[in-house]
């Protein structure tokens, strides 16, 4: 039975899909302002829990983050362009953000860091506080170790750069992609889980029903609550045709059809409508879209009735549907006959009595007197071969002594017998193949002189064992998902599969994509001493590569009955489950037909587990080798720091000295001129060499700020500045920011500087127009350092720019013939060193340099 499905993907890019009305529930999330396609965002057939769209592929939501204006839109065009079926929304502002993810549907959220007032890992701690498993990906355009870091702690489902170029928005499409088609299939899971776990409920619940009747209308109940069918009817066999026998709420009276049974046109007058329920049962179970465009699901209740469910639209139900309404009625049917097996004991008490012998389930024959005492008269065959114990041999008080473990109940017969009211209860008994569960019926039967109590016992262990596994598995999963190693995860799901589920042997096969082969990673020792030693698999090489090529999971039944390309030494029989893009799962008998359908659906739970773990496994992978890669790069910037500090100076150093030796042994003025050029170029290679040096070790991230006063150190700066007659005012003494003391000295040097000598190139330009006539300025320069509310600010009433103010903080721009262009380069690269924004005002008279440090 197939518990998985295709993702759907409509193939769309554009656009607002409406799905098909699959019977459900839902809410409607979409239609909210921020649709980048202008539609009204009908979504009808929603998931319930608003967790994005349903199995068939409806459009997924993807919110993306940045106050840079136009950043979002662009990131969101391609991403809607190069992701299918998506639909994309934008915001400027965090908290609008958050408002979206609070209020609306959203499947995947992509933030920029830096934003004011919320940083993106802030935004994603506040985002998983609403929604905690929504992928979240970090697409910003400063890239640090320490930011990689703190991304990978925090939990991002991605961490990408900006940069030029398509290549980083395809990145970030694919990444998107891949988180979007990670989260469905978590949450297919989950569902998947959440949903057989349910039905095991269901069917543990049903023990509690004493009618038919009674299982009918919870059958229906399932339908609703497990299944979120919202339009179900479940009819009953009665003299050769179905009759209704419970109905969901939505669906009146007139209408429920009296069903033919077999497709043999004989009805059951209902005295209803006969147009709502047209399909005819003939013992399949099948979902089908009926002539008039309608939807229906039918599976038999065995053959005690059916169960079905309708929807107004086409194609509503697929094959998981039918699969899970399959164990609801599978589970109905096993109450059901528990219920005729019961009623029949009660109301054929003397019968029960004749039959005794033949009743195939367990069963012993007790007799108690008025003085609460109990006698053991007869067991059946069943019950002999099932507890191993015969009253013939042994008394009432040894059988039971011996049948009940240390943790299991009695029960009273005595006290049953005093009450004279049947009982069922479920108990824990020791058989011939160790201890099983059972429901115990106990049935008193009033005679004159005493009471008999036939007790009854019905095997649920079957049901109970999937409860346990289930209980298991979902441990083993969460060992799993704290791995971050294949290889280890590998080794965890194939003694799961032996341990946990039974099986006689397993393995794990990992795609190597260098091979195109499926290596053998982890193989249980089970499955070596049936196979051997197995190689790698490769295109063609038979069921195993099928399964993981056509990812569908295949089982073969009799592998000796069958042509296979390999040779699977002792097996039998043969069950390989898909793992995604990672591999597949293969496991083995030396049974023929071992795996049968409990067997098959715990599997494919195992195998969708283990899909998960290695997702996460890979993602972590690629997370710390993008770590290691910043790591790698600040250890090349401490070296070309080296470089510039030792290798490059020391020979400047024997040059210049060099340089005045010669000096003093010319007394040619021509040469001299020459000479004195010689030592201006030594002095530009100097300057040049200092401000390289600074530009690399400035941009180092600040491991340790610290309060520093912005008064304080901005006058430390301004006394090693050549100012001139420049003036420089503090507007805020008091003002303090986080920060490394020593850089944000030399921040303010370099933008002192720059200040200044804007101030003295405007000078010489008027001095040269005085000439002709001109008047130069005497004003000098004015400088302010302000504090603003989240940071603060360098100004000064000079000429302002040259050169494109985005091109001055670029590496060797400079608006001076003689400058190097590291200036403001530096003074960015200690502003991201510490994670500020900066900004350049290009409207404001003269410059003004903007720092934001809370961002």
């Amino acid at each position: 039975m197939e518990l998985d499905s295709d993702d759907g993907r409509d193939g769309s890019s554009g656009g607002t899909q409406s799905e098909p009305d699959r019977n459900r529930a839902g809410r409607d999330h979409d239609g909210a302002d921020g649709n980048r396609d202008g539609s009204d965002g009908d979504r009808n057939g929603a998931d319930r829990e608003g967790e994005g769209p349903n199995r068939e592929g409806g459009r997924r939501r993807v919110l993306f983050v940045d106050d840079e204006p136009g950043a979002a839109d662009l990131a969101a065009t391609h991403v809607d362009r190069l992701v299918a079926g998506v639909e994309t929304v934008t915001r400027a502002d965090p908290a609008d953000a958050l408002a979206v993810v609070g209020e609306e549907r959203v499947d995947c959220v992509v933030s920029d860091y830096n934003m004011p007032g919320i940083d993106g890992l802030e935004l994603l701690e506040a985002v998983r506080s609403v929604e905690p498993g929504i992928p979240f990906v970090l697409f910003t355009g400063r890239g640090s170790e320490e930011i990689a870091s703190e991304a990978v702690s925090a939990g991002v489902t991605d961490y990408l750069q900006k940069g030029i170029g398509r290549d980083r928005y395809e990145m970030l499409a694919n990444s998107v992609e891949n988180a979007l088609d990670r989260r469905r299939a978590e949450r297919d899971l989950r569902e998947v889980n959440a949903k057989i776990t349910s039905i095991h409920g269901f069917a543990t619940d049903l023990a509690s029903a004493h009618e038919t009747s009674e299982v009918f209308e919870r059958v229906v109940g399932a339908a609703e609550e497990i299944l979120d069918f919202d339009r179900c009817v479940t009819a009953r066999q009665r003299e050769g045709g179905l009759v209704p026998a419970a109905r969901s709420e939505g669906v009146s009276t007139d209408g429920v059809e009296g069903l033919p049974l077999g497709g043999d046109g004989r009805d059951v007058d209902a005295g209803v409508d006969t147009e709502t329920f047209p399909v005819e049962s003939d013992g399949v179970a099948a979902a089908v879209t009926t002539d008039d465009g309608r939807s229906a699901i039918r599976v038999p209740i065995g053959s005690y009735g059916v169960f079905q469910a309708v929807s107004d639209g086409a194609d509503a139900f697929d094959s998981r549907d039918v699969e899970f309404a399959e164990l609801v009625a599978a589970h109905a049917e096993d109450a059901i006959e528990q219920i005729e097996t019961e009623n029949e004991l009660r109301s054929e008490r003397d019968r029960l009595s004749a039959l005794f012998d033949d009743l195939p389930l367990p069963a012993a024959r007790t007799t108690a007197d008025g003085d609460g005492a109990c006698r053991l008269e007869a067991t059946n065959g069943a019950f002999e071969e099932a507890f191993g114990q015969s009253a013939s041999d042994r008394g009432y008080r040894s059988i039971r002594d011996e049948m009940v473990p240390d943790d299991g109940d009695r029960v009273d017969l005595a006290a049953t017998a005093d009450v004279g009211t049947a009982s069922r209860v479920e108990v824990r008994r020791h058989t011939t193949e160790g201890v099983r569960d059972f429901i115990l019926h106990v049935i008193p039967v009033e005679c004159p002189d005493e009471t008999v109590v036939y007790t009854v016992y019905a095997d649920i262990d079957e049901q109970k064992r999937v409860e346990r596994v289930l209980r298991k598995l979902h441990q083993t999963t969460r060992e799993m998902l704290r791995g971050d190693d294949c290889e280890a995860i590998a080794e965890i799901a194939t003694r799961a599969a032996i341990d946990i589920l039974e099986f006689p042997n397993s393995g794990v096969r990992l795609y190597d994509a260098d091979r195109d082969a499926l290596l053998p990673t982890a193989i249980s020792d089970e499955a070596t001493a049936a196979l051997g030693d197995r190689p790698a698999y490769g295109p063609g090489d038979g069921t195993i590569w099928t399964a993981f090529e056509r990812s569908e999971l295949i089982a073969v039944d009799d592998l000796e009955a069958t042509d296979t390309v390999i040779d699977y030494g002792d097996l039998r029989s043969l069950l390989v489950v898909p793992l995604g893009d990672h591999g597949v799962m293969p496991l083995g008998s030396r049974e023929t037909g071992f795996f049968d359908d409990t067997a098959v659906q715990l599997a494919r739970v195992l195998g969708a587990n283990v899909t998960v773990a290695l997702d996460r496994a890979e993602r972590t992978r690629q997370l710390r080798e993008r770590d290691a890669d910043l790591k790698r790069e600040v250890e090349r910037l401490e070296k070309f720091a080296g470089l510039v500090s030792h290798d490059l100076r020391n020979p400047l150093n024997v040059a210049a000295g060099r340089l005045e030796l010669a000096a003093d042994h010319v007394d040619d003025a021509a040469a001299l001129a020459h000479l004195d050029e010689v030592d201006e170029a030594h002095g530009r290679m100097e300057e040049l060499i200092d401000d390289l040096l600074a530009l690399a070790r400035q941009g180092r991230t600040v491991d340790d700020p610290e309060s520093v006063s912005l008064a304080a150190a901005a006058e430390r700066a301004w006394r090693t500045v050549d100012t001139a007659r420049a003036t420089l005012d503090v507007r805020d003494a008091d003002a303090e920011v986080e920060a490394d003391p020593e850089r944000l000295r030399t921040l303010f040097e370099n933008l002192f500087t720059n200040s200044v000598e804007h101030a003295r190139s405007s000078d010489r330009e008027g001095q040269a127009l005085e000439g002709d006539g001109s008047t130069a300025t005497d004003d000098p320069v004015a400088v302010a350092v302000e504090s603003l509310s989240d940071g603060f600010a360098v100004a000064d009433d000079g000429t302002g720019f040259d050169v494109d103010p985005a091109a001055a903080v670029e590496y060797g721009t400079s608006g001076e013939s003689g400058g190097t262009g590291f200036g403001l380069a530096i003074v960015r690269e200690i502003a991201a060193a510490h994670g500020w924004e900066f900004a350049i005002d290009e409207d404001a008279s003269g410059a003004r340099f903007a720092f934001r440090t809370d961002g």
